[in-house]
Formats: C-alpha cells, sequence, structure tokens
C-alpha cells in the first residue's frame, strides 16, 4: 500500500473556485484521510503557501534543487501530478523530471483538460510519460491508446459534506440572504467569465417573466469584460468574487451548463457533479466525458443544439420536485482510492 503521497501541481494556492485547482487540492486532503500526504505548490507566480500546501520556488522545467530535497527526504510511494495546463508536451517532460527526483515513486499524471498529440510526437511521449496518464473521458482514453501511452478512466469528485440537498426552509432563508426574490424560478451557472464557455446564452433566459438568472465567475481566473457587460445588459445578475457557491446550488431551481469549447472547462465540469450533489436538475451540453459517468434522466438533460439547452431549461420551469440521483460514487475519498489502486497495479 501507497503509504506516503505527493500531489503536486503549479500554482497551487486559494481560492479554490477553478477546476483543476480544486482537483489537486481535494485529491490531496481526500489522501490525507488515509496516508501521509504532501500536497505541493510549484509557485512561478509568488502565491506562497495555503492551508495544507507547501509552496516551493518554481520553474517551468521542475528542476529546483528544493523540489528534488523535498521529494527525497519524503521518499514518496506514489506521486499524482496534476498539471495546470493539462496533458501538453511540456508536462510530460515535467514527469520525466519528477521520475529523475523519485525514481522509486509510482508517478500518475491527471489529464483534465483533453489535449491531442500528434503521432510525430510518439517517441517523446514514450520516454517521458509516468506510470499511467488518469483522464476524464473514453475519447481522451482512445488518444492515449493510440499513443500507445497507459492510461485510465478517472472521474472528477464532491465533497458530499458541503454539496448537499437544502433542508427544509432552507432555500427560502438563503434566497432571503441574498436578495434572491423567493418564488421566482432561478438559472444557475458557475466558473469562468469566458466567450470559451457559452455563458451568454443565459441571455436566452433573462427576460423572461418570473426567473432570475445568476452566474457565478471564477476569481482565479481573468474575466471577458465583454461577456460579463452582456450578460449584465441582459439582466443575469454576475457574482465575481469569492461566494459560498454551496449556498447558491442550494437556493437555485436549475443549473444549465452551456460550454461546447473543449478549452472552456475540465472534460468532466466539477460544477455539474456539485449540482447534482446538491440535489440540483441540470440542463447541460453533452461536454467532454459527462456522458461517460451520468446518463441522462428527469434530474440530467443534455442538449445537442443551442436552440434546446434554452428551450430545455425552460421546460424545467414545470418540473420541480423531482428526484435527484445519489452522487456518493463521486465522493473524492472514493476517487482518490481508485487512483491509488490503479497507480499500485501498474507493472514497470
Amino acid at each position: 500500500m501507497s503509504k506516503r503521497v505527493v500531489v503536486i501541481s503549479e500554482d497551487l494556492a486559494a481560492p479554490w473556485d477553478e477546476g483543476i485547482k480544486k482537483f489537486a487540492y481535494s485529491i490531496g486532503g481526500a489522501f490525507r484521510r488515509e496516508r501521509e500526504v504532501r500536497i505541493l505548490n510549484i509557485d512561478r507566480e509568488n502565491a506562497g503557501a495555503s492551508d495544507g500546501v507547501e509552496a516551493l520556488p518554481g520553474t517551468r522545467t521542475f528542476m529546483t534543487p528544493s523540489l528534488r530535497r523535498e521529494l527525497q527526504s519524503f521518499d514518496p510511494d506514489a506521486i499524482l501530478y496534476v498539471p495546470s495546463p493539462s496533458s501538453t508536451l511540456a508536462s510530460f517532460a515535467r514527469t520525466f523530471v519528477l521520475r529523475r527526483h523519485a525514481p522509486r515513486a509510482r508517478l500518475g499524471m491527471v489529464a483534465l483538460i483533453p489535449r491531442r498529440h500528434s503521432p510525430r510526437m510518439k517517441f517523446f511521449l514514450s520516454a517521458t510519460a509516468p506510470d499511467l496518464t488518469f483522464v476524464p473521458s473514453y475519447s481522451s482514453l482512445l488518444h492515449l491508446n493510440d499513443l500507445q501511452l497507459r492510461g485510465a478512466l478517472s472521474p472528477v469528485g464532491v465533497d458530499l459534506s458541503v454539496f448537499r440537498p437544502p433542508r427544509p426552509g432552507e432555500r427560502e432563508a438563503l434566497r432571503e440572504k441574498y436578495s434572491v426574490d423567493r418564488d421566482s424560478f432561478v438559472y444557475l451557472h458557475v466558473g469562468h467569465l469566458s466567450a470559451k464557455r457559452n455563458v451568454r446564452q443565459f441571455e436566452q433566459l433573462a427576460g423572461v417573466s418570473g426567473v432570475e438568472t445568476i452566474v457565478i465567475g471564477s476569481t482565479s481566473t481573468e474575466e471577458d469584460k465583454q461577456v460579463r457587460s452582456g450578460l449584465e445588459k441582459s439582466g443575469v445578475r454576475v457574482i465575481r468574487e469569492y461566494v459560498a457557491v454551496e449556498e447558491f446550488y442550494r437556493l437555485a431551481d436549475c443549473y444549465v451548463f452551456p460550454v461546447v469549447d473543449h478549452e472552456g472547462c475540465v472534460e468532466i465540469p466539477l460544477s455539474v457533479i456539485e449540482a447534482l450533489a446538491s440535489g440540483l436538475r441540470v440542463v447541460s451540453r453533452p461536454f467532454g466525458g459527462l456522458r461517460d459517468f451520468l446518463p441522462p434522466g428527469p434530474d440530467l438533460v443534455y442538449c445537442d443544439r443551442y436552440d434546446e439547452l434554452t428551450e430545455s431549461a425552460l421546460a424545467a420551469r414545470g418540473e420541480r420536485g423531482i428526484d435527484v440521483r445519489p452522487m456518493d460514487t463521486f465522493a473524492w475519498d472514493n476517487i482518490a482510492r481508485g487512483l491509488i489502486d490503479e497507480l499500485e497495479g501498474v507493472v514497470r
């Protein structure tokens, strides 16, 4: 059993409102409940240490004495690298450096955003690849197979103690707290204020009578001012500060995920998992690996067309009180155990 585990990522600092950062921090916390763990931030932006995260001076190559000393003194059984740019060629090069720093450790990389590499890069990738690359979709797993790289399928997770359905009276109390009309049908989206997320589709919902629309923008990424301006002019309430997002899931009626650009989000959006765990109905484009782990149902409607998403979201107003599937299999502890089991099963 891997008793000592290192989770490592770049610029891993609070707030935890961006998918890759949240994954690295959350999976490290889950490992910590059963193992001795170091969560390392390769600090290229001088963000410093966060709660439970150690900051080390950073370079793009990972070839730093401080990182080497840390790994050699801790002597991990397993290293999980969660690259902030996902599985770029440079990310593979950094896994090669990590292997040199800690040759005994099983080494895994989590590639949350799909990257596609030319077959001409097979030799470089096979020479630098970790023991196992984890991806959140069958499409990305097939791409790894085409490149003759060892891969495994893994979803993202959710903290079920934080993201839960509202208790009796809680939705009404939260609406009063955040000045949301008690009787409105509330649509919610959480994520980057970027054109790549297609969030301006919310403008189609904002003008409907009896409807309130809320978009909570990540503070970890730069906002697209044109996107924000368009949303606010149409009547969408835009929040771009670090808030208790779990409370907004509990006060909403429907979560809408309009993203189609594969670079607009991690391949399984954490917000969709969090919304379902909060007992919230979801209307979504069939993005990334969502269908691979979450089949459609009354609580999760997939829409292939732009106009179909708006139509399905509006239709949800007449379907309050539906049952939402249990999300226990997505608890971070289960995701962490799956990752370690896969890594320990690798034959070098």
